[in-house]
């Protein structure tokens, strides 16, 4: 392969691998203004059973933004 294509190889996969790094993961929040018994009137409303708390671990890049 060619010096280039290399170069742009490498760009690429830097790129990929950062913005892969971005964000943290988590619950989607839900929004506020939709009733859950009326979101699917075909489907029963899922039971609420309270999710167990989870510490909250800072990421590594956090300090950064």
């Amino acid at each position: 392969m060619s010096r280039v294509l290399n170069g742009g190889v490498l760009i690429v996969a830097v790129l990929a691998l950062t913005l892969a790094g971005c964000g943290r993961r988590g619950a989607l929040d839900r929004p506020g203004d939709v009733d859950p018994a009326l979101a699917a009137p075909g489907e029963p409303a899922p039971a609420a059973a309270p999710a167990p708390a989870k510490p909250d671990r800072p990421f590594l890049l956090d300090s950064i933004i």
